[in-house]
């Protein structure tokens, strides 16, 4: 059976499927995290969820020489950039009020912080073995 369901994913991945797959990974638990951490989420943030999910999935597969923890902590820098860019186009010039990260101490403009930077490294440890998970076939 393993054979098969092997078979199935190199398919899958030939024609893209896999791709689809891993940004609905992305998009969903981006979206699904923010809900069980502060109760709402924007659709915007599915967009960056899928964004960080490719971006953590590229860097495990071309830094090979680097450990799980320096991966994770260039993927917290990455989500941390993805989260100031997305912060500084819905935030500031599309006016949504995502959200304002003013009141943390370590913010910059109000849209990335310090502690929110660290916790995405932790993040990115976990998405490491969910990328590698995937890749495996399920």
């Amino acid at each position: 059976m393993q054979e098969t369901e092997n078979t199935y994913w190199q398919l899958a991945e030939s024609r893209g499927f896999s791709l689809l797959l891993l940004g609905l990974f992305g998009a969903l638990g981006y979206g699904l995290l923010e809900i069980f951490w502060r109760g709402y989420t924007h659709w915007s943030m599915m967009l960056a969820g899928a964004l960080c999910i490719f971006a953590i999935d590229y860097l495990d597969r071309n830094a090979g020489g680097l450990g799980d923890w320096s991966k994770a902590l260039l993927g917290g820098l990455i989500i941390t950039t993805v989260e100031l860019n997305f912060g500084i186009v819905f935030n500031f010039w599309v006016k949504e009020a995502v959200w304002d990260y003013s009141a943390l101490p370590f913010n910059f403009l109000g849209q990335i912080c310090l502690y929110y930077a660290l916790l995405w490294v932790v993040i990115a440890r976990l998405l490491l073995q969910l990328v590698r998970w995937l890749r495996r076939g399920l």
